[in-house]
């Protein structure tokens, strides 16, 4: 047991077996203080099975419940063949700021780990996925991970000249600044799109998940001042980990918008 774990697991009062509250939930509730006091602070691991059972003198089983209870309550993940970990806030993104997806990161204070999967100078003129009429021929890829857990795949098209690059510095530099400090482009305007949409067999591979799982599927079209178009960037992120806000003034019609799409659909029933 590592030693921050265990000074965290010392403090730990015995259970007490004539108490009404079940003994799984007696351990969960515990290791929810610890959590809450950030004694197990987000990232840590937790304790495994087998020295949580010598800790408290369980079961198993009663260890098992008291972690699934508390895996439901978003207090910790588990991550097949390496523990069971406190987990993070989730992380997010404000889509009123004008800001790259590191960035947003950063402004969170945290700083993922990242790999570049793909610099190709040409890929993005056979691309079948880039929208018609692109001519950004320029693709990166890159995936992130934070806790070196794999959480987003990013998918950036740039234009010709974005080749001059290189893939070492592409491997340092993120979308925006290769843009806007190497290429001198001001950003105009960035129009955001997101959906939901199950993993391409690349993107599952690359992101150690399932091809049925259902992911965020979040695409920016950047243009410069004038209007002309200088990005299109893809990021399949796992939803678990990431959420995307919006303030917007005033109410949020959020109904009005939908109905004529209903009415579209009666229509062509009838």
């Amino acid at each position: 047991m590592p030693r921050s774990v265990k000074k965290a697991a010392s403090s730990q009062a015995m259970l007490d077996p004539l108490c009404e509250e079940p003994l799984y939930m007696q351990i969960a509730n515990r290791l929810a203080d610890e959590i809450s006091t950030a004694r197990l602070a987000p990232g840590m691991r937790i304790p495994s099975e087998a020295e949580l059972m010598s800790l408290y003198g369980v079961s198993r089983i009663t260890v098992r419940q008291a972690m699934a209870l508390l895996a439901r309550n978003g207090q910790v993940v588990a991550r097949r063949g390496k523990g069971t970990y406190v987990s993070r806030p989730p992380l997010h993104q404000d889509l009123g700021m004008f800001q790259g997806f590191q960035d947003a990161l950063r402004n969170q204070g945290v700083e993922p780990q990242t790999e570049l999967l793909e610099f190709s100078i040409s890929a993005g003129r056979t691309d079948p996925t880039l929208p018609e009429g692109l001519d950004l021929p320029v693709r990166m890829r890159r995936r992130y991970c934070v806790d070196g857990e794999p959480f987003a795949v990013v998918e950036a098209f740039l234009p010709a000249s974005a080749a001059a690059v290189g893939e070492k510095r592409a491997r340092e530099l993120m979308v925006y600044e290769i843009l806007q400090q190497f290429l001198g482009l001001r950003i105009g305007r960035a129009d955001v799109t997101i959906r939901c949409a199950q993993a391409t067999a690349k993107v599952a591979r690359e992101l150690s998940i399932n091809t049925a799982t259902n992911m965020l599927v979040m695409e920016r079209t950047s243009r410069t001042a004038p209007g002309v178009i200088c990005e299109f960037m893809r990021i399949y992120i796992i939803p678990e980990r990431y959420t995307f806000r919006l303030s917007l003034p005033g109410p949020l019609e959020i109904a009005n918008a939908i109905r004529p799409v209903e009415t579209t659909k009666r229509l062509k029933l009838h």
